[in-house]
């Protein structure tokens, strides 16, 4: 026999077949859920991005200093 780890173990209760089955069915999808969540994922399209219109491009000015006026 292999020496894997069985994928559930009941500890207490005496559950029925269709239990059993239906639990492991629920564990194996959640675990596929999370799989297919931890994938890397596809570059996002941000066209027509709401912070592209709201925020102003920031542009490298080296004499930004030398323009501010203290008064």
């Amino acid at each position: 026999m292999s020496d894997q780890k069985p994928f559930l173990r009941i500890i207490k209760g005496n559950p029925s077949d269709v239990e059993v089955a239906t639990l492991t069915a629920l564990f194996a999808t959640m675990a596929n859920n999370a799989a297919s969540a931890a994938a890397p994922e596809r570059e996002r399209n941000l066209w027509g991005n709401v912070s592209e219109r709201l925020h102003r491009p920031m542009i490298y000015n080296p004499s930004a200093f030398r323009n501010v006026s203290f008064y």
